[in-house]
């Protein structure tokens, strides 16, 4: 027979307890301390009791008072959870600057920091989990500063210096998550830079750089990465298996590159890719079969600020879950009249702002039976007839047609009663520009949401509307009857 465990009373249970979160209290297991040292104990710098621990902020000073504040700290039981050092004189961090400190978010930004000693983050490795490094004068990625930070998720060390990411950079920094390197001076990236990382790292951020390919070699080994930052470099081109071992990837983006061409196959390892960010290239070509391989998932593509004389519809056919399209900023002045026949139906997005149409054949919205919002902006379009946006009308929640040479026509009629039908499905869903046109014989322009009907000449097209529309054949009746009685020229 099992041995019966004795019951402890609930007196003996609560003094257990009691004890229990003294000893928590004594080693700080329960993080925020009870106050901030004394202002003149740490001056300039700037404490605040935060829920898990302190917010140390020392802002336009240099190593001597950084120094004295943190040994004052240095003997409290305290956790730092946020210690920022900013705009400060700070061109060398010291060796043990930081021993005994308890630091989990460490921030030195834009302190001319240039040399960080392989012993000045010896002691936080157990606790700090993100460090801000960013727009400093490093050259070169501190690594055997970093290599005991086994906790830590998130470097940031953008606006910096450094030229070249060396073999092993980022040695020992196991459980990083995102790596952030924009705005270096980074051209060359040895194949293995990123090694240490490949399990955990799941965003790097290598934009504004001087980069002029993809580093394929250093970035194949990072299996589990999901997003991917490549803009404002040099790269000139792409090409098939330049982004072969990044089979988790979810979002890249290649905007303000060099690149002038979309060739074939260029994404076809990228099964998982959601979003891909092509705008600010350049780019007057994108081959039919550019975007094989990522039919199945991708849903968010920019190619706005191109050279695209037309809309790539060979090339965007087989994407039957794209949501969202930018083409804006292009030299578009055509669309055809099934350009977005194949991969239309999923589309609720569509901006063709800042191009050079000039007109919409009739079935141009045909297929696009998800569209919420279309933006037409800026464009040359002086016609919007009612044909053209009918097959929308019924999903449209957003219309922008500002800055372009309409003309008040009856064809516009449709607009008012659209924008009225909207407001009765969601009042919160309005129009926040004013769309305009312009009628021509008075050279005047209007609002497109109160068209002066009576001057050009719709009532007997208002009429028409309206009996069409009318369920009731006896409202329809009484309704031409009193047309007839009132303006029988109409009839």
């Amino acid at each position: 027979m099992a041995r019966q465990q004795p019951r402890r009373s609930p007196e003996r249970v609560a003094v257990w307890l009691l004890l229990a979160l003294g000893l928590c209290l004594s080693v700080g297991v329960l993080g925020a301390p009870s106050q901030c040292p004394a202002y003149n104990e740490i001056s300039p710098c700037i404490c605040n009791v935060k829920k898990n621990g302190l917010d140390l902020l020392c802002e336009f000073t240099d190593l001597s008072h950084i120094s004295r504040a943190m040994g004052v700290l240095k003997g409290r039981q305290v956790v730092l959870y946020y210690l920022k050092l900013r705009h400060n004189n700070l061109p060398k961090l010291q060796g043990f600057v930081f021993l005994s400190l308890d630091i989990r978010h460490l921030t030195i930004h834009n302190s001319s920091l240039a040399v960080v000693e392989e012993t000045s983050l010896s002691s936080v490795g157990k606790g700090l989990t993100q460090l801000d490094f960013s727009q400093n004068s490093l050259q070169l990625v501190p690594t055997p500063a970093l290599k005991l930070l086994h906790k830590l998720l998130i470097l940031n060390m953008n606006h910096n210096r450094i030229g070249t990411l060396h073999g092993r950079a980022f040695e020992g920094l196991d459980a990083l998550e995102i790596l952030t390197l924009y705005e270096n001076r980074i051209s060359n990236i040895d194949q293995d830079a990123f090694k240490g990382l490949e399990k955990k790292l799941r965003r790097l951020n290598l934009g504004g750089n001087d980069l002029n390919s993809v580093p394929t070699a250093a970035l194949s080994v990072l299996e589990n990465l999901h997003k991917l930052e490549l803009p404002e470099n040099k790269i000139t081109e792409i090409n098939e298996g330049d982004f072969e071992g990044l089979g988790n990837l979810d979002s890249l983006v290649l905007a303000h590159n060099h690149l002038r061409v979309v060739p074939a196959r260029a994404f076809a390892t990228l099964t998982r890719l959601n979003s891909l960010e092509l705008e600010g290239n350049g780019i007057s070509r994108v081959d039919a079969d550019a975007f094989v391989g990522i039919e199945e998932n991708l849903q968010y593509l920019r190619l706005g600020d191109n050279n695209l004389h037309e809309i790539p519809s060979d090339a965007l056919r087989s994407l039957h879950r794209l949501r969202q399209l930018d083409l804006s900023s292009n030299n578009i002045t055509v669309v055809a009249e099934d350009a977005f026949v194949g991969f239309g139906d999923s589309i609720t997005f569509l901006n063709l702002q800042k191009n050079d149409i000039k007109t919409l054949p009739a079935l141009t919205f045909e297929n696009l039976n998800s569209l919420e919002q279309l933006n037409l902006q800026y464009n040359k379009l002086d016609r919007l007839p009612e044909e053209v946006m009918e097959p929308v009308m019924d999903t449209l929640r957003n219309l922008d047609v500002t800055g372009n040479p309409l003309e008040c026509t009856c064809e516009l009629t449709w607009y008012t009663e659209w924008l009225r039908r909207l407001r009765g499905k969601d009042d919160e869903i309005m129009q926040k520009k004013n769309s305009m046109c312009v009628l021509t014989r008075e050279r005047h322009e209007y609002n497109m949401k109160s068209l002066p009907l009576d001057r050009m000449n719709c009532v007997g097209k208002n009429l028409e509307r309206l009996s069409s529309s009318s369920k009731s054949l006896g409202a329809l009746a009484t309704l031409t009857w009193a047309a007839s009685m009132t303006c029988p020229l109409l009839f």
